[in-house]
């Protein structure tokens, strides 16, 4: 029972962070779907836990775990292959709505057979309560190793579609492991030659699935780093690096080159040291080599891009390359240098990795970087050459908004890509003709930001209409409520007519701060007030530990990457430390064995929040792995042993109960909390508040656990 349990762990742990990997990076990049692909693993593994725990359920392990070892390849395929049901465009963004009801239905498979083995491999065990802590404990034990390997693997030596490989292996491998140390010996060596056939033979059939997904194009390279999924494509002599399935830059693209490096150039005509945050490979290296006497800096944490890059452009060897996060290096390093211009480059906003540098915490970072008549500039992806709907002003508003919370004086340029200038000087009073005579007096000669592009689009009219929209908010982007990726899903909707509906009531729809409260409470008062209340409380203990513990981790996930840097290199780790701590707080308490544990248990959750709610804010750079690994084990030993306290006081005397009724309820709540938690109540609420109301959850729970004793 103990191997099959961790085996389920290792099916788990892989189907969960792997195919949310491969999610985020086939749509685009954004994490929002990181809470309805929660939302649908969970359910999925609820329901397959509670039908797998009906009675005369009779299933076999092994056949469940062959299943599951061969479905998480497929799924991973699948997933990657899947924007083709919708479009066969490269780069076209995948509309929520329909990226969403996907991301649902394609961690049902996996989430049903990983929630039917729970119980099927509980009742190998006559006792109930000392079975479902077991299969508990031994599965977290499998996920937080399987976690650890993800986390050294993927990357640099494994993609995605390798790592899910390489665990089916693992998991038929260990699962008819002999126990004789010939048959080990045997058995070690096969899983060996298998895993090194896995690294040099999935790079092929990665490269064949980006060639269906980009059948037009030639497929130049494709691999994965710690940041996601990339692939360089070419066609006619133009190359396009693909980041997540977004078009991140293509070369030759003199255009969009210009705009991204030279305007700022105009206001400063005298810079010679120059930060760009992004990738300036395709067009800004080779402008700022023909400038001459340009010191450009670069920062971008994907350092093994850079080598794939240098193998199709020509490497610039005058380019400074810094391989780290911009948020990580900002944060902890000394301030050695400062700069004439800051470009900041992030990218499209549909997710919280690139959104997280336009928020009022990274800008004012940003701003000991410059000299003090520095200019900080910041391109982006919004039209307003023509029509300004609601929704991209709102958007507008909000960076605008967001960049004045740090600097004095702000300046746009409209056009097909809008520009944002700061400063603390008053660099852009600044007549047109003269940034037509500094744009004539480059040393390299523009295409576009000359004067007879410039000339029509910095004209009187087109200026005044921009600004005048950016006036009708106080609206700020920042880490406690990040509304932009919210808005920028709003915006997106209004061309996809499901989304036109759905987004906007999702977002923007207050009843949601009061039906899901009122719900939980009606769940809770039932459980009180129930006759033989200390059994039937603890079903609202298994929701409650599903649903706190896992908006904790989202919180975690989302609160790491805005302030620490990028989630995806350390998520594995965080995953693998929470699930260790639940299977050692399952353990412990399942080892002590003594009445109402659930009392030190929501006491140590309830520590843990206020903690974290009084020292998230004041965090040296250099410990935020280990805070919030920390506050992360803190919470799973809490929610391990409630669990063990809850199936001691539900399953206590009832030999024959559905022993997968409290792990569905328990993964009901994680459900709600991964949909909602992050995705909806964190952008309108703000993070103290959503911190402040988990308290006043937990203390509640307390007190319905003191009041259900018989």
């Amino acid at each position: 029972m103990k191997r099959k349990a961790f085996l389920l762990g290792f099916l788990s742990v892989g189907g969960q962070v792997l195919i949310l990997r491969e999610l985020v990076s086939s749509f685009n990049g954004d994490e929002l779907f990181i809470g309805t692909a929660l939302f649908g693993w969970l359910l999925a593994v609820a329901v397959g836990a509670f039908l797998g725990g009906r009675k005369n359920r009779t299933t076999s392990v092994a056949l469940f775990l062959w299943i599951g070892a061969i479905l998480l390849p497929v799924m991973i395929i699948a997933t990657r292959l899947c924007p083709l049901l919708i479009s066969n465009i490269a780069s076209e963004v995948i509309p929520f709505g329909k990226a969403a009801i996907l991301s649902i239905v394609i961690m049902i498979p996996i989430g049903i057979i990983s929630g039917w083995l729970f119980p099927t491999i509980c009742r190998e065990e006559h006792r109930p309560a000392a079975s479902v802590v077991q299969v508990y404990l031994f599965e977290g034990i499998g996920a937080f190793i399987g976690g650890i390997v993800i986390a050294a693997l993927i990357g640099d030596i494994f993609s995605t579609l390798a790592m899910a490989t390489t665990f089916s292996v693992i998991i038929l491998g260990i699962f008819y492991l002999p126990y004789n140390r010939t048959g080990i010996g045997i058995t070690m060596a096969v899983i060996l030659i298998v895993l090194l056939a896995i690294r040099f033979v999935i790079p092929k059939a990665d490269m064949y699935l980006e060639s269906m997904k980009y059948d037009k194009y030639k497929i130049e390279t494709v691999f994965d780093t710690h940041y996601g999924h990339q692939t360089i494509i070419s066609k006619e002599g133009s190359y396009t690096l693909l980041t997540d399935n977004m078009a991140e830059a293509t070369y030759p693209d003199y255009n969009t080159a210009e705009n991204l490096f030279l305007p700022p150039l105009l206001y400063k005509p005298d810079s010679k040291n120059i930060l760009y945050i992004g990738r300036t490979e395709f067009g800004v290296n080779q402008i700022a080599d023909s400038l001459g006497d340009i010191k450009l800096v670069m920062i971008d944490p994907r350092r093994s891009l850079s080598e794939y890059i240098d193998h199709i452009i020509s490497p610039n060897d005058n380019i400074v390359r810094i391989d780290n996060d911009p948020v990580s290096y900002f944060r902890s390093h000394k301030i050695n240098k400062i700069y004439d211009i800051i470009i900041l480059n992030a990218g499209e906003l549909d997710n919280y990795k690139n959104s997280r540098l336009i928020t009022d915490y990274f800008i004012g970072l940003t701003k000991k970087f410059l000299k003090s008549a520095g200019v900080l500039f910041i391109p982006t992806n919004y039209d307003t050459d023509r029509y300004i709907s609601s929704e991209k002003q709102a958007l507008l508003d909000m960076i605008n908004n967001t960049i004045q919370e740090s600097f004095k004086y702000i300046h746009i340029w409209p056009g097909e890509i809008t520009l944002f200038f700061a400063s603390d000087d008053t660099l852009f009073y600044l007549q047109t003709d003269s940034i037509f005579v500094r744009a004539n007096n480059l040393k390299y000669n523009p295409t576009y930001i000359n004067e007879n592009y410039l000339a029509d689009r910095l004209s009187e009219f087109k200026s005044d209409r921009l600004r005048q929209v950016l006036t009708n908010s106080n609206n700020i982007n920042s880490i406690e409520k990040p509304l932009l990726t919210s808005y920028q899903a709003v915006y997106r909707s209004k061309t996809v007519t499901l989304d036109k509906t759905l987004l906007p009531y999702l977002f923007t729809n207050r009843t949601w701060f009061i039906i899901i409260p009122i719900l939980i409470l009606l769940f809770f008062t039932s459980t009180v007030i129930r006759k033989r209340n200390r059994r039937i409380y603890g079903l609202f203990l298994y929701f409650f530990a599903g649903l706190v513990s896992l908006s904790m981790e989202l919180i975690s996930f989302y609160l790491y990457q805005s302030t620490a840097g990028s989630l995806y290199s350390e998520m594995a780790v965080l995953i693998g430390v929470f699930m260790l701590g639940m299977a050692l707080g399952a353990y412990y308490s399942l080892r002590i064995n003594k009445e109402n544990l659930e009392y030190p248990a929501l006491l140590l959750f309830l520590t843990a929040a206020v903690l974290f709610f009084v020292t998230y804010e004041n965090i040296i750079p250099g410990f935020y792995l280990i805070y919030y690994s920390l506050f992360m084990f803190t919470v799973a030993v809490a929610t391990g042993s409630l669990f063990v306290a809850t199936t001691d006081r539900y399953y206590f005397g009832k030999s024959n109960a559905n022993r997968g009724v409290g792990y569905a309820l328990d993964l009901i709540g994680s459900s709600i909390g991964a949909l909602f938690v992050v995705t909806i109540l964190l952008p309108y609420i703000g993070l103290p508040w959503l911190l402040a109301s988990l308290i006043i959850f937990i203390i509640l729970t307390l007190i319905g656990a003191v009041i259900t004793v018989d």
